[in-house]
């Protein structure tokens, strides 16, 4: 992780550095990802401080929150806090509604054929976010269809290849 804190009109200690690339490497270990780029600004101005956290993830997810407070060390936490939320969010699975349910196994119908395939249910914690070009480019022999989130539009897109041999490219778009 490339890790940089800076402070403006002020010094940052390095016991609060070590404190929040601590606070930071704890919080991508608890959703399972990996901080590519982690880029903190403590500002003062006056009494107050403002804290400026801009991330982005191995997944391709990025983040900007900004935050102020009377004390350095809240400001920071809060921030961070706020981070976290924002993370939360994106490993939701319905945009509209922020839930995604899966019956449990004994509710779900067992009246099935006996040569049918099995249905596995994948939950997809984290969508990179990519164009649809990078996306494609996911593609090949093994991997048909490709899922992610769309950079324009931070709508869930798929690509996959088709039958004909070309790239198919389906742009879902929530009504309202």
């Amino acid at each position: 992780m490339k890790f940089s804190f800076t402070g403006r009109h002020m010094d940052i200690g390095e016991a609060l550095t070590n404190r929040a690339k601590d606070a930071c490497i704890a919080l991508a270990d608890k959703y399972g990802t990996e901080f590519l780029d982690m880029n903190i600004v403590m500002k003062k101005d006056g009494y107050r401080f403002s804290c400026d956290i801009s991330c982005k993830t191995k997944t391709g997810n990025a983040y900007h929150i900004s935050n102020d407070a009377d004390d350095p060390n809240v400001c920071f936490d809060v921030t961070l806090q706020k981070v976290e939320q924002q993370m939360q969010k994106k490993r939701k699975g319905c945009r509209c509604c922020g839930k995604m349910n899966f019956p449990e196994i004994n509710e779900m119908d067992n009246s099935f054929v006996e040569d049918a395939p099995m249905i596995v249910a994948e939950i997809l914690d984290d969508l990179p976010l990519l164009s649809v070009s990078e996306a494609a480019k996911h593609l090949n022999e093994k991997t048909k269809v490709f899922i992610f989130e769309n950079i324009s539009n931070n709508a869930v897109n798929v690509v996959y290849t088709r039958a004909d041999g070309n790239i198919g490219w389906i742009d879902y778009k929530i009504k309202r």
